[in-house]
């Protein structure tokens, strides 16, 4: 039997023994080029991905309803927290930090008792009850607790409103691909942390009371 057989056909150099060692180098020169080039890229694309989920949460308060009539004698009061997401992507609320004077709160009851003195009931508030782990989509607000002004004296809701000027609030929230941030209420631009690592007594809005240690 006979085999056919293939010639094979190997590069050969210029025989300039100082211009092939310049095309090698060249060569290689274009290779690692391209391979920055293409890495390059791909951080940019990466970048690029990131920045069109950026999320970007506000801290709102709100302490009076303006009517829709703008009669000013028909103004109330109001008691209000809210996340707002003024950025592009959606945010993933990790936690809620609320503080009253300086005293972190773990939920509402434990906001009641530390600025009110338990008066009346607060009947007419609408409370979330939990935000962890809450996504904000970009342009909505994720209201943590409001109370508006009720119809008939109530002594809780005057000193809850009193006390607001003494509350601050600081959440931690990532984005979709586990950028996180901090941001407070005191007027400061976020902080980008690597995790939202949870402080020792996170917020919740609910009156559930806090379980006895």
């Amino acid at each position: 039997m006979e085999h056919e057989s293939h010639p094979h056909h190997h590069l050969h150099g210029t025989g300039v023994r100082w211009l092939d060692i310049s095309l090698a180098i060249a060569a290689g020169v274009v290779s690692l080029v391209s391979l920055w080039l293409g890495l390059h890229s791909a951080h940019s694309m990466e970048q690029l991905v990131a920045s069109n989920s950026y999320p970007y949460l506000e801290i709102g308060r709100s302490t009076h309803v303006i009517p829709s009539n703008g009669v000013e004698s028909d103004i109330r009061r109001k008691i209000e927290y809210e996340l707002l997401n003024e950025g592009i992507g959606p945010a993933r609320v990790e936690w809620v930090e609320l503080t009253y004077k300086g005293k972190p709160m773990a939920n509402l009851q434990a906001l009641v008792d530390a600025c009110c003195d338990t008066l009346g009931k607060g009947n007419g508030m609408h409370s979330r009850g939990n935000v962890r782990n809450s996504l904000v989509r970009p342009g909505a607000s994720l209201v943590m607790f409001s109370w508006t002004e009720p119809a008939t004296p109530n002594p809780l809701f005057d000193a809850m409103h009193a006390a607001m000027n003494d509350i601050d609030l600081s959440t931690c929230y990532c984005s979709v691909f586990d950028d996180c941030y901090v941001r407070k209420n005191d007027g400061s631009k976020e902080q980008p942390v690597e995790q939202c690592t949870a402080p020792k007594v996170s917020f919740q809005p609910t009156f559930t009371p806090a379980p006895a240690k």
